[in-house]
């Protein structure tokens, strides 16, 4: 009789038949910086600037199934209407994860 795995050494080999099997890891997030202060915040993606618009002609090729997308804010004082905006834009483009980083690249809750 063959001693049982341990439990580690099973859930590490599920984790790798899994990666295996869908043959990739995940890809990376579309990122975007969102730049303040309120009176003009600006929104960047692919290092240009763009408008709410030209954000959602850019995002919609980029949102593949289990992409995720990611704001990064330039300062604190990034207005919601901003950040906001950029969220509905990006969500209108297809991304059903949109994750906002504060400057020091931790989520905001």
């Amino acid at each position: 009789m063959q001693p049982a795995l341990p439990s580690t050494i099973i859930a590490a080999l599920a984790l790798a038949l899994a990666g295996y099997a869908t043959g990739r890891a995940a890809p990376a997030p579309f990122e975007i910086v969102v730049r303040g202060p309120a009176a003009d915040c600006t929104i960047e993606a692919g290092g240009r600037t763009v408008t709410p618009q030209e954000l959602l002609a850019t995002a919609r090729p980029e949102a593949k199934p289990g992409r995720s997308a990611r704001i990064l804010l330039n300062t604190n004082d990034v207005p919601y209407r901003c950040i906001g905006g950029a969220i509905y834009s990006l969500q209108s483009a297809g991304f059903e994860e949109v994750t906002v980083l504060d400057p020091q690249r931790r989520p905001l809750m």
